[in-house]
């Protein structure tokens, strides 16, 4: 009998395991290779979707300024890649720039063997020089960006390139959360970053965006400025093969046109000249979308409900000054804020009423007030604050001052719902003023805390981060999310033990206390959500069968859906012939039955 001796390689081989060159063995090591698909095997490649945003960004930066948009982080998903990802259905860890990883028994070291086959758009390899590097930028000074430098450097030690295409960091401390922040981290190039200074920086990639590794990317003519920005998918993106990108990003150029009046771009998109429409008001959704193309079904009409995490809006108090300096007036003002009236009379009840700062998932606290409209119960906190008598005009005054806030806002189809808002504090002695500014500006002002009053509107963490939003270090700094000013030791407190617990249920409870505590201190007058989607679209696309990921947006859209021939040839011809498509239910609900909605 012959006898051979199998080299490491070739045992990995006959074990199904691929070798690797360099000295890389994986042995210890985890992945994930069976997931299921977020793509359909169906997806085709090629033309455009046509989308638009109500605003031209402030910046395509990543960091600094302004740089903390939905719009730019949209986009920022489909031009850089991070080291793993999370599957949207089964929220496990899955392969990206990184094929391996492990952690250390002591939970503080992170280790991710980069896949040799990653590139940058030019073609170059994507190496841990670039992890490294990319963290040295997020927590430089010069870029101006204290959530930034707050997140990456007070949690991690500096990475380091161990060689055979490993970078390992350690966590400054426990936090269960570490691993997932850091290999989810979008990696941005080295031969970039290397030479950027801070006023470099901020000023030439204002209206420029990094090379990046992922499926898109940003040309020159790509942007008119104010008007619209176009990507463009690479045909040479290194991952297209990969099996997280089977049936994904299937577009070959994505537009976003700047209507900055929804009413008009809703009026464009039944023209034609939009691809789809999220319809984010209840009264259009119950009153204008019946019309020709929605009963011949040339447009669907879609209700989506899925497990997307739920974020938080309403009115946004600046605690650093009167008059919502006093907790007593910012209860005043939440019990004025007669929800009730505009979710039955604008919102057609579509809506429910937010009750938590955690909302819709297992994280809201179910023992937190229950706050409706009473004006009784404002006008004695109202009283007790000093605001106790009204001048001949009907307004409250103190100190021979009226009681007068001044409410800016950027979106003009915002002025129903402000003036019912208006009408009931007027009803209750306190004058506010309607300002309709540039949103552009308005954002300016929310970041320098040049603002007494705001509505504000965040999207929902898989993972609650109160730090983010709520630490007491960020209260007193710029360009970040506590725009309140909330200060709270207690809070502090608890976020560093709920960074620190490893036991989900035991996360839950704290993250309950949390809630609590920053409920019962009134930052906002908070307002209204849902656990759902309101899509019109033209029936030439394929998608997915749940339309969205389960925990996804209507951004899924830009990854998940495809221009179909056939249906294109069928809308055609229906169009020219003015015959009917088949028209589909409203309501979907994907994942019911499967632990969502």
């Amino acid at each position: 009998m012959l006898k051979e001796r199998l080299t490491c390689a070739a045992l990995l081989l006959l074990l199904g395991v691929p070798s690797f060159s360099g000295g890389f063995a994986p042995a210890g090591w985890q992945t994930s290779r069976d997931f299921p698909l977020m793509g359909s095997t169906e997806a085709v490649k090629g033309g455009t979707l046509h989308s638009y945003w109500s605003d031209f960004p402030a910046t395509l930066r990543t960091q600094g300024p302004n740089s903390n948009q939905l719009a730019t982080s949209q986009m920022q998903s489909l031009v850089y890649e991070s080291l793993i990802g999370l599957h949207p259905e089964t929220l496990q860890y899955i392969p990206y720039l990184a094929d391996y990883w492990k952690v250390s028994p002591d939970k503080r070291t992170f280790y991710f063997h980069i896949n040799p086959k990653a590139r940058w758009a030019d073609g170059t390899p994507v190496t841990p020089k670039d992890v490294v590097d990319t963290w040295k930028f997020l927590v430089r000074k010069d870029i101006k960006d204290p959530y930034s430098r707050m997140i990456w450097y007070d949690n991690y030690e500096q990475p380091e390139a161990q060689g055979d295409g490993v970078v390992s960091v350690r966590a400054k401390h426990l936090d269960w959360r570490l691993f997932y922040y850091f290999g989810t981290m979008l990696i941005y190039p080295a031969k970039e970053m290397d030479k950027l200074t801070g006023d470099g920086y901020l000023k030439d990639y204002n209206w420029k965006m990094q090379m990046g590794s992922g499926p898109y990317e940003l040309r020159p003519d790509g942007i008119r400025n104010q008007q619209s920005i176009t990507l463009t998918r690479r045909k040479n993106y290194w991952g297209r093969d990969e099996r997280f990108n089977i049936g994904l990003n299937n577009f070959d150029r994505i537009n976003w046109t700047v209507i900055r009046d929804d009413t008009l771009a809703f009026e464009k998109f039944k023209k034609g000249e939009l691809d789809y429409f999220v319809v984010n008001k209840a009264q259009r959704w119950a009153q204008e979308c019946d019309f020709d193309k929605v009963r011949m079904g040339w447009v669907q009409k879609r209700k989506i409900y899925n497990d997307y995490p739920q974020g938080i809006s309403g009115f946004a108090f600046n605690m650093r000054k009167p008059p919502f300096n006093d907790r007593n007036v910012r209860k005043a003002f939440a019990l004025l804020f007669n929800r009730a009236k505009l979710i039955d009379k604008l919102f057609f009840n579509q809506y429910s009423y937010l009750d938590s700062y955690f909302p819709g998932s297992v994280w809201a606290n179910p023992d937190n007030p229950k706050v409706r409209y009473n004006p009784r119960m404002a006008k004695r906190l109202l009283a007790r604050a000093g605001w106790k008598t009204r001048n001949k005009d009907g307004w409250l005054t103190k100190d021979g001052r009226i009681f007068e806030v001044t409410l800016e806002y950027g979106d003009q189809g915002s002025d129903r719902i402000f003036k019912v808002v208006q009408e009931y504090l007027a009803r209750a002695g306190i004058k506010l003023d309607l300002k309709l500014i540039d949103y552009d500006t308005l954002m300016k002002k929310v970041d320098e805390r040049d603002f007494t009053l705001v509505y504000q509107a965040w999207g929902g963490l898989l993972f609650p981060n109160p730090e983010s939003s709520w630490d007491s270090k960020l209260a007193d700094q710029n360009s970040n999310n506590n725009i309140n000013g909330f200060k709270n030791a207690e809070v502090d407190k608890l976020s560093r033990e709920y960074n620190s617990t490893f036991d989900r249920a035991a996360q839950e409870k704290l993250i309950h206390r949390i809630d609590g505590l920053i409920f019962r201190d009134y930052p906002y007058a908070l307002g209204w959500g849902a656990n759902f989607f309101r899509l019109l679209y033209y029936d030439k696309f394929g998608h997915p069968k749940t339309y969205f990921t389960r925990t996804g947006d209507d951004s899924s859209i830009y990854s998940t859906w495809w221009l179909d021939p056939g249906k294109e040839k069928a809308l055609e011809a229906a169009e020219k012939n003015d015959t009917s498509l088949p028209v589909g239910a409203t309501d979907v609900r994907p994942w019911a039955g499967k632990g969502g909605h």
